[in-house]
């Protein structure tokens, strides 16, 4: 009987000992370490490390806020998480507007319909004309190649719905007089050569 209870007291400590060894390889981690994966946003932080350290401190390039503040890095693991991450505009300042850095959203977003304005529901490309008309730069945030556009608008051979309605092509010269510029946001002036030849 005592051989057995001496069995189980070493099967115990052993794996208390096993188990303290995995705490302590986790709190080896360093703080961005242990938080790599979010419910929607993958952040790689060793990758962006890489690529920062030649402006300097890597950390400060997207966590601004530490500059003048924060020197302990305890302390910034115990802040709230929404201090914590990135901000948006500091994100898209590298990966949308300087476009130094790779612009596909599922990259870091794994299910990029979570990030999508509220507008674009389930038959938003059928009527999503307006917003384009009085909002190009909005679209241009996150549909930065311009083929997004035209590869659907300049298929005129596809079956795809028309941007016009039916027998749009004998009446679009008022509308073209009236605002090129209009037709400009979409068709480049050799849309219009294709059928107006200049005769002379």
């Amino acid at each position: 009987m005592r051989a057995l209870f001496l069995a189980a007291f070493v099967l115990l400590f052993l794996f208390h000992l096993e188990c303290f060894a995995g705490e302590a390889e986790a709190e080896k981690k360093k703080w961005w370490e242990k938080r790599e994966a979010m419910e929607d946003l993958y952040f790689p932080h060793k990758a962006h490390m890489e690529a920062l350290k030649e402006r300097g401190d890597p950390c400060l390039s997207c966590h601004p806020f530490l500059k003048n503040t924060i020197t302990d890095t305890k302390t910034v693991d115990e802040l709230n998480v929404i201090l914590n991450e990135p901000l948006e505009a500091i994100c898209h300042s590298c990966h949308v507007d300087e476009l130094t850095a790779p612009s596909e959203c599922t990259l870091c977003h794994k299910r990029p319909e979570t990030i999508w304005p509220d507008n674009h529901n389930f038959d938003y490309t059928s009527n999503h004309g307006g917003d384009a008309i009085l909002g190009s730069s909005d679209c241009a945030r996150c549909h930065i190649s311009p083929s997004f556009c035209t590869d659907c608008h300049f298929s005129r051979d596809d079956s795809r719905a028309p941007v016009h309605g039916l027998g749009y092509g004998g009446g679009h010269g008022i509308d073209a007089r009236i605002s090129p510029g209009r037709c400009g946001k979409c068709h480049n002036m050799m849309f219009c050569s294709d059928c107006h030849r200049a005769v002379r």
